[in-house]
Parts: C-alpha cells; sequence; structure tokens
C-alpha cells in the first residue's frame, strides 16, 4: 500500500506539464490562465493555457480536463510541437483511470516529439519518459523505473538546460530506491533535488514535495530529528496555503515522527489531520495510506476496536486488496486486533490467512525471479543471433567461428540457468519447509497457551474450593460447633433442676446433642483436615482411611516414599482424590475389603485402589460426578487414570499424577 502511495505521489512532483507542476497557490493559477484565453487572440498561447488548466481540473471535473485537451488539440492544428505534446497531457489525463491508455498516450508523444530539436521540446520528452518510468514503477517494476530516469528522462533534461527536472528526477530515484527500501541510497538523492530547488528559487510545490518525501525517508531511517526538521520547515513553506493538498504528506510524516516518539494520541491526530486534507485524483490511495499508518498508532496505543472497524473497512476496498503487500498488512492488522480484543479464535483464522498469503507473495517472487532470467536469457539469445548474422554477411570464414562460440554461449548459459534454477528450486524447497515449521511450532504455542489458560482456570476453581472449604470448615467448629456446646452445657446444668421424671428426657436430649457435636466435627474435619495441614499427607491419609473402617469395612492402607515437603495445594487435591475414591467404594460399591497403595517416585505419585464391591459399567456409569472431580483434580495435576472393573468382583483404579 505505501509503495503504490509513493510512485502516485512522486508522479504529481514530477508532473506532465512542461514548465512545472500545480503552484501551491492553485487560485492565482487559475485566475492567471484564463485572464491569458480572454486576453489574447492567439492560437498557440490558448492552446497552453488550456493544457495548464487541464492540470487545474483534473482533481476537480475530468470531464472538464477532457474538454480542455479537446480544445487545445482544436487550437494546435497549425502547430506540430503543441500538437505533439497534446499527447502528453492526454497520459497526465488517464494516468488514474486507464494506465495502460496512459503509457500509449505517452509513447506517442515521445514518438512525435522525436522530430525536435528544441531545448522545450527535450523537457518535454524528459517529463514524458519521467511519467513512462512512474507507470513502470506502478506496476512494481522499480529497477525498470531507475533505468528509465538515468538513461532516458536525466539525458533530456540535461539536454533542455532545466535543472527543476533534474531535481524533480533525482527525488523520483529517491522515491524508488525508497520503495526497494534502500533508504541509505534514497537519502543523497533527495539531499541533490533539495538543494537544486533551494539554489534555483524553484516553485515551493516541488520543494515541498521533495522535503515531504526526504522527511519519511529519514523515518524509515530512524533520523527522527532530521525528520522534524524537514516537518517544520514544510509546516512553514505551506503556512500560506492552508488549503494545499500537499499537506497530507506532510501530516504523514508528523505523523511518523509522533510515532516514534510514542505519542500515539498526537500520531492519531496528525494522520486525521492528513485524510482531512487529501485532495486530488489520488485522495483515496492518500487516505488508505493515512489509515495504515493510522493503524499502527492506534495499535499502539491499545485501541484494537477502531484498528478493527478500520481494518474490515478497509478490506472490502477491491483496490486496496489487489494488491499482496497491502492484504498482507489488513490480515495482520485484524489479527493483532482480535488478540489485543481477547478474541482468539477470529485472531488465529486471521493469521492463517497472513501466513498462506505470505507464502503465496514468496512463491510470486521466486517465479518473477526465474521469468526475469528466462527474459534475460532470451535477450541474449536474441543478441547472439543479430551478431552471427552481421558476421556471416561481413566474412564467410567467421561464419562457422561465431556458429561455435554461440553454441558454446548456448550452453554455458542454459547450463547456468539450470544452475540457478536448481538453486532456486533448492532454496524455495528449504524455505517452504521453514515456513510450514514455523507455523507448525505457531499452533503449538497457542494449544500450549490455550492448555496453560485451562489449566490456570482450573487451579482457580480448585483453589477456591479448598478456600471455601476451608471457611465452611472454620465456621462450623468454631460457630455452630461453639453453639452447639454452649447448648449441651446450659442443658446439662439444668439436669438436677428439673423434676425426676424429666431427667431422663432432658439426658437423651443432651446425648443427641453429643451426636450431632460429634457428627458436625466429622464433617469439619472432612472438609479441611487438621491432621493435613499439621502433619503432612500420610499421615491424613492414615487417619481419613482409620476414620471410613467399620466393623463391616476393612481398608488396608500401605504408603511408600511420600516425601512431606510436597506443595500443600498438591497434598490437598491427592487428599481430595483420595478422599472421593474412598467414597465411592463405601457408597456406591458396598464393598467390604478395600486396599489402598500410595507411593512416590520422584516427580511421580502412584495411587492404586481395589475393592471387592459389586462392580459397574464403565462405558455406562463412568461419568458421574464423583468421578467427573476424580478425572478433574487429576488432569489439574497432569495426570493419567485407568479404571478396571467386573459386575459383581469388584474395581480397580490406577492414578499416576505428576507432582514435580
Amino acid at each position: 500500500m505505501i509503495r503504490l502511495l509513493n510512485l502516485i505521489i512522486l508522479f504529481v512532483i514530477i508532473s506532465v506539464c512542461c514548465k512545472a507542476q500545480l503552484p501551491l497557490d492553485q487560485q492565482r493559477y487559475y485566475d492567471s490562465l484564463t485572464t491569458i484565453l480572454q486576453k489574447t487572440t492567439s492560437d498557440s498561447l490558448k492552446a497552453r493555457a488550456q493544457y495548464g488548466l487541464i492540470y487545474y481540473w483534473v482533481p476537480r471535473d475530468t470531464a472538464k480536463a477532457r474538454q480542455c485537451l479537446d480544445e487545445a488539440r482544436r487550437l494546435s492544428k497549425q502547430y506540430p510541437f503543441l500538437l505533439a505534446v497534446s499527447y502528453a497531457h492526454e497520459g497526465y489525463l488517464y494516468y488514474s483511470a486507464d494506465i495502460d491508455r496512459s503509457d500509449a498516450a505517452f509513447a506517442k508523444a515521445d514518438s512525435l516529439l522525436n522530430n525536435f530539436t528544441t531545448k522545450e521540446a527535450y523537457q518535454s520528452r524528459a517529463n514524458v519518459w519521467i511519467n513512462r518510468a512512474a507507470i513502470r514503477q506502478r506496476k512494481d517494476d522499480d529497477r525498470a523505473y531507475i533505468d528509465i530516469i538515468l538513461n532516458k528522462a536525466i539525458p533530456y533534461a540535461l539536454k533542455a538546460g532545466d535543472s527543476a527536472i533534474v531535481a524533480s528526477q533525482y527525488a523520483g530515484i529517491g522515491t524508488a530506491f525508497m520503495n526497494l527500501e534502500e533508504y541509505d541510497k534514497a537519502e543523497p538523492y533527495y539531499d541533490r533535488a533539495i538543494q537544486i530547488f533551494r539554489s534555483t528559487n524553484a516553485q515551493p510545490s516541488r520543494l515541498v514535495a521533495a522535503l515531504n518525501r526526504a522527511g519519511e525517508n529519514y523515518t524509515y531511517l530512524k533520523k527522527y530529528d532530521e525528520a522534524k526538521k524537514t516537518v517544520a520547515a514544510v509546516k512553514t513553506l505551506l503556512a500560506p496555503y492552508p488549503e494545499s493538498e500537499l499537506y497530507a504528506v506532510h501530516y504523514m510524516v508528523e505523523g511518523l515522527c509522533y510515532l516514534h516518539d510514542q505519542q500515539y494520541t498526537q500520531a492519531e491526530t496528525s494522520f486525521d489531520k492528513g485524510i482531512a486534507a487529501a485532495k486530488g485524483p489520488n485522495k483515496a490511495y492518500v487516505i488508505q495510506e493515512l489509515l495504515f499508518y493510522k493503524v499502527k498508532a492506534l495499535l499502539a496505543n491499545k485501541k484494537y476496536e477502531p484498528v478493527k472497524q478500520i481494518l474490515l473497512e478497509l478490506s472490502k476496498d477491491e483496490e486496496v486488496m489487489e494488491l499482496g503487500s497491502s492484504r498482507l498488512e489488513v490480515y495482520e492488522g485484524l489479527a493483532a486486533s482480535y488478540a489485543g480484543l481477547g478474541q482468539m479464535k477470529p485472531a488465529y483464522e486471521w493469521m492463517k490467512q497472513s501466513r498462506h498469503l505470505s507464502d503465496s507473495l514468496h512463491e510470486s517472487d521466486v517465479a518473477n525471479d526465474i521469468n526475469e532470467l528466462e527474459m534475460k536469457y532470451q535477450r541474449a539469445e536474441s543478441q547472439k543471433e543479430i551478431i552471427t548474422l552481421k558476421a556471416k554477411n561481413e566474412q564467410a570464414a567467421l561464419s562457422a567461428r561465431n556458429s561455435r562460440l554461440y553454441i558454446l554461449l548456448l550452453a554455458s548459459t542454459a547450463l547456468l540457468l539450470l544452475i540457478v534454477a536448481i538453486f532456486a528450486l533448492l532454496y524455495y524447497r528449504s524455505n517452504r519447509k521453514l515456513l510450514l515449521q514455523k507455523e507448525l511450532n505457531h499452533q503449538q504455542e497457542l494449544k500450549d497457551i490455550e492448555q496453560q489458560q485451562r489449566l490456570r482456570f482450573g487451579q482457580a476453581v480448585l483453589q477456591g474450593e479448598e478456600q471455601e472449604r476451608r471457611r465452611l470448615a472454620r465456621d462450623l467448629h468454631d460457630g455452630l460447633g461453639g453453639a452447639l456446646a454452649g447448648v449441651k452445657l446450659n442443658l446439662s446444668g439444668q439436669v438436677d433442676k428439673i423434676a425426676a421424671e424429666q431427667q431422663h428426657e432432658l439426658r437423651r436430649t443432651i446425648s443427641q446433642l453429643d451426636d450431632s457435636l460429634t457428627e458436625l466435627r466429622r464433617i469439619a474435619h472432612n472438609m479441611m483436615p487438621a491432621n493435613l495441614l499439621k502433619f503432612g499427607l500420610q499421615t491424613a491419609l492414615k487417619d481419613l482411611c482409620e476414620s471410613a473402617m467399620t466393623n463391616a469395612l476393612k481398608i488396608d492402607f500401605q504408603a511408600y516414599g511420600i516425601e512431606p515437603a510436597m506443595p500443600e495445594q498438591t497434598q490437598i487435591n491427592i487428599y481430595r482424590i483420595v478422599q472421593e475414591l474412598l467414597a465411592n467404594a463405601i457408597r456406591h460399591a458396598a464393598a467390604s475389603n478395600i486396599i489402598l497403595q500410595c507411593s512416590q517416585d520422584g516427580d511421580t505419585f502412584l495411587i492404586t485402589q481395589e475393592d471387592n464391591g459389586k462392580g459397574f459399567d464403565t462405558a455406562i456409569n463412568g461419568k458421574g460426578i464423583g468421578l467427573s472431580n476424580i478425572r478433574n483434580r487429576v488432569g489439574f495435576l497432569r495426570g493419567t487414570m485407568d479404571i478396571t472393573s467386573v459386575i459383581n468382583e469388584g474395581t480397580t483404579i490406577n492414578i499416576a499424577l505428576h507432582v514435580g
């Protein structure tokens, strides 16, 4: 996206107008041309004035611009030179709407101007080739752009002796190198252009355009002090012209400086001002560039919702999505905004699209490189054929020698192409594998993040549950238990004060209170066993088994190597697992004999429980609340659980937990 805007604004910098681009005071420019049309009787002067009005009307009304072109051609019929340059003006008229028609018009202008050798003709041809170069750049061929500027435009400008055009071309080369991300090469060209504009008192609009792009290049070079100087200079130059469309790029560079200084709100304001200042036929492209920069500022300021809205709107724009680099920026920005909003699923989907697009763009680059090599080969072959034919005509004796040389060179070229193709293929495959591995690593990272989130949520739930158990146990023991004990003491004190026939009933009530207190203490102990906190896991498990044994139930508890230094939360989780296992065996299995083994080997804790109960069908009854609670705690400790049960024979449960 940014690359496209650079070349469009470059086109404005080096307008096809023979003298210069539109001045900053455009109304005065328009008034002067209309005055010429009203006062002069010369057809040639009227034609030149109409050509000048084309540049005024193109940003405002293309229909009127077309009328100016038609009228100028009518007036130029008796002037071959003016008729020739009319096609250059036609190229400018169609540059934004029909780039192929624009290029054809410029080509025709150059062909017709070839018949003239005046300075004005050279000046016009220089401008024609500048704009044809800009069209190559718009088609993503920066190398062709630089080649045309250096070998066509600059020689004609030097013949014309027009330093302003030469300076514009230097600025254009700087922009081309900036598009190629060779910012250090772009800097001296911008410096030379600005120096020439200042020394020749060129139109301020040309100087402002060059300063704007030089400032942008400084931001890419991280020379923000220099960039700020250009911002200040442009601000001074544009002060008398508040309606100038050059404010758009000025505010863009200002916003980039604020972005570097982490003044994100000020950066947003500058980009918004630039959007408001955008005018002319390139308004949409300028706004798109500023919107992409605004997205960077919003992301840095963690304003994810407006980023999402801007990018979703841009994703509907066919011109934006036409460029692969723009689509990649949209996809990556949407992934970042959704991630910032905590919406990980759409964030992941956009990230996948960006990765896929990045791969596709890389494949396209490889294909272009191969095509370029093929074109070089074809050009070399054609050139060689010409040399061979010429040699045959000049001297028969040299024909055989040239033929052998041709075959040798052809074989060498083919071999070179084969080697290059093999290396390109190997590079592509290697890079493809690397990208696939990165994608797999990214997916694994997302899975790990999701797993960690689940573990954190599970830990929070279990910790909350244990805290609630502690609170309830404390409240039952200290609150309700104390109250019942007080009631018992009060009733015991009243036994000797009542009639003998009522004492028996009161003693029975006191006995029931004793039973209630005992049951309450048992419940409180089960909710948060004091032995676990005081004496450790092994003692607590032993007490748990002993408290659960009755005359009808025998529990054989065996402990091996349980480390007392285990984290308290881990001990509580293991205790709850064993507590639930025993409860299930007693409550549902009706077992009379239970064997419980607990052992620890380093970071692994093993639990095995066998009972002789009635068993159950694990496929049907294996999803009860008790077993679900056990599975949750086992999962929290990154463990595994295996259940083997036979109807009327009993159940065996094996659990392995990670406690490191």
